[in-house]
């Protein structure tokens, strides 16, 4: 049942994508974006399985998060191209400026998410447990999707909209 929704989901997360960049290629940019920080928020709460806690509701809750701060920061990316590229750059070019772009107001929310959830790190007591729990997948999410968007929202952005290109007509 679970593998259904999240793949209902998906499907239309990826039907409002293909709607907003007129295109069933470039939202594939953001969508093959999303898994690197599901892979440092699960690597990131590894330790804990040492004291016992596994994936539990907590890890779950800042797995959501993630997936939609990385998300919103992989659309942005891709939008700032896409303009960019209307504006008559090439794809390299609208790619890497459309980071440059974004580079600061990225930052300032990854600097301001993990500087957030350093208390809910640090706390002992009731509750420690669930708070580092969502603490640290949240911060290593960030951390790993940051780093990730940052190198492979462009790469993917360039080879989708390369593809997109190549097999769309040209509109007069």
């Amino acid at each position: 049942d679970t593998l259904i929704i999240y793949s209902i989901c998906l499907l239309l997360i990826y039907l409002i994508l293909a709607c907003l960049y007129d295109s069933l290629l470039i939202p594939w940019a953001v969508m093959f974006s999303i898994p690197f920080a599901l892979v440092g928020a699960y690597l990131a709460v590894k330790p804990l399985e040492v004291m016992g806690v596994g994936v539990n509701v907590y890890v779950q809750t800042g797995v959501i998060m993630i997936i939609g701060l990385v998300a919103k920061t992989a659309i942005l990316i891709t939008e700032f191209a896409v303009q960019k590229r209307r504006e008559g750059l090439s794809i390299i070019d609208a790619a890497i400026g459309a980071c440059q772009d974004r580079l600061r107001p990225i930052m300032m929310t990854v600097c301001t998410m993990i500087m957030g959830m350093i208390p809910l790190i640090l706390e002992n007591g009731a509750g420690a447990v669930g708070n580092k729990s969502l603490a640290l997948a949240a911060v290593g999410g960030m951390i790993v999707g940051t780093v990730a968007l940052l190198f492979f929202t462009p790469a993917f952005y360039i080879l989708f909209q390369k593809l997109h290109e190549r097999f769309t007509p040209v509109k007069d």
